[in-house]
């Protein structure tokens, strides 16, 4: 895994998604449905959070 130049909050988190998703298969999920969820979450509530600040 290579780490991005000068992007430190992808540095911190993309370690933590891949064990997300890494541990979703493992639980019988598969990658492209577990990708798919993750992002729908992250559309539908981070976006709206972020507009109501």
């Amino acid at each position: 895994m290579t780490m991005s130049d000068g992007h430190p909050a992808e540095d911190y988190l993309k370690p933590k998604l891949e064990a997300l998703i890494e541990g979703a298969v493992s639980a019988g999920f598969s990658r492209d449905v577990t990708v798919a969820v993750l992002i729908d979450l992250l559309d539908d509530s981070v976006a709206l959070d972020v507009e109501t600040r």
